[in-house]
């Protein structure tokens, strides 16, 4: 399918407001702005409310290791999106929202009330106002520089480029532990589960790093174990997370039985078991250095985003119920409006990318990439990603029970990172998890077992 772009951008572009004017320091975070950076008033017409702090605490009846009680369960909806009305909702719709509506005649959108329920622990919200003004990207590079470990770069951004560091170093706990699945679903709903096991430690959130050059230029560690199919059973990756330069990376081959350096595991270079329909940029909605694009912030805009979404990350819903022919499961999916901001990447001249285009839009709440537009090199929409976003209570973080990729062109999907037929998410592993276990040595000896 290719899909031009064409006066939805320019519908896309009038309805861009320019963000709010924010103070040089830190005095509005906590007032007129949240302490991360976020507007904490609601919209002019109340379909937004204002922040009042978040879900900070486990809500009553949740067992830690289980299913996350939804603390929305008794909200009804407010109308649903189908192609038959998108005409009336499109200023507040992505272009990729669009294009499924368009294609898929069953394809809707429940939209629920807005309810702003992101938090975070209140020493993130301290580094956080410590940054306002500190924080730097490098020109040139978009490389992160003077940071102050344990909060969001940029609460206060005036960059593209800063914005996408705030989702970058999106607070996910010190060391968290999961075990998921992939679906990368043919036509007819089939699909044979990627099954993988990973365990991160964030050297940025260590609260034992209080400076930028206790880093030593590593701003997370993490291996990830592929489980099933056979095909992939027993390969493994490690990867220390850079600030500045590179992603160093090791692979593991059981059939070779060694370990080897993976420059490939970046930018558009293809991923394992995706069956060519992803990038390895796109995983975790974006990851990796900044440098291959040019990255304007446009503005802010109110969209209609996955949020909230306890019911779809479920265990009662199995990856089998979720994973439809065309695209996941409409009944388990929450939707509410919310404000985002928005950040347009073009590809450098002269750079190569395949993805020439991207437009991110960035949950402005939790900085965590929620949606995204991207275009070939001819200016066709070619692919389209969303997040579902849950509050983990429990920490507490906003964090993405599954993601859901869309090639416009092919005509399929992957649903990636649910975690509904395995262990919920650990995010207190700190205990478990140590640096040792993300040492080169230590994946040699894992992979000779």
């Amino acid at each position: 399918m290719s899909i031009k772009v064409s006066a939805t951008v320019a519908l896309l572009a009038c309805s861009i407001v320019a963000a709010p004017a924010l103070a040089e320091d830190a005095a509005d975070l906590g007032s007129r702005l949240t302490p991360i950076g976020a507007e904490a008033a609601g919209n002019a017409d109340g379909t937004i409310p204002a922040w009042m702090g978040g879900i900070t605490a486990p809500v009553a009846g949740y067992v830690q290791g289980a299913d996350y009680v939804d603390p929305h369960a008794g909200d009804a909806k407010r109308f649903s999106i189908t192609r038959d009305n998108l005409d009336s909702h499109r200023d507040k719709l992505t272009e990729g929202q669009v294009a499924l509506l368009n294609r898929h005649e069953g394809y809707r959108m429940d939209v629920y009330p807005t309810r702003r329920s992101c938090a975070f622990p209140a020493r993130v919200y301290e580094k956080t106002a410590e940054n306002a003004g500190r924080a730097r990207v490098e020109e040139g590079t978009n490389d992160l520089v003077d940071a102050v470990p344990g909060g969001f770069p940029f609460p206060l951004p005036k960059s593209g480029a800063e914005v996408m560091w705030n989702h970058r170093m999106a607070f996910e706990g010190v060391a968290r532990s999961v075990l998921g699945t992939t679906a990368v679903v043919a036509a007819d709903g089939s699909f044979v589960p990627l099954k993988w096991d990973e365990i991160r430690l964030s050297n940025y959130y260590n609260p034992e790093r209080t400076e930028f050059s206790q880093l030593g230029n590593v701003q997370l560690k993490y291996l990830s174990s592929y489980i099933a199919p056979a095909r992939v059973a027993g390969e493994m990756y490690l990867v220390h997370e850079t600030l500045n330069g590179e992603r160093n990376a090791w692979f593991y081959s059981p059939g070779l039985r060694r370990v080897r350096r993976a420059p490939t595991l970046s930018y558009d270079n293809p991923v394992s078991g995706y069956e060519g329909l992803g990038t390895a940029d796109q995983l975790y909605m974006y990851n990796g250095r900044l440098d291959r694009y040019d990255w304007t912030l446009v503005g802010k805009k109110e969209i209609y985003i996955p949020y909230n979404n306890y019911e779809f990350a479920h265990s009662k819903h199995s990856v089998a119920d979720l994973a439809g022919p065309s695209y996941p499961s409409r009944d388990a999916m929450r939707y509410e409006l919310h404000r985002v901001w928005v950040v347009e990447a073009n590809v450098k001249p002269g750079i190569r990318h395949l993805l020439a285009k991207r437009v991110f839009y960035v949950d402005e709440d939790s900085w965590r990439v929620v949606a995204a537009d991207m275009y070939d090199g001819r200016g066709n929409l070619w692919r389209y990603q969303e997040e579902t976003t849950v509050n983990a209570y429990d920490v507490p973080t906003c964090f993405g029970f599954g993601q859901a990729l869309y090639d416009l062109q092919v005509g399929r999907y992957i649903l990636d990172l649910v975690f509904n037929d395995d262990r919920r998410p650990n995010f207190h592993a700190a205990a478990e998890v140590t640096d040792a276990m993300f040492e080169v040595g230590s994946l040699r000896k894992l992979g000779t077992r």
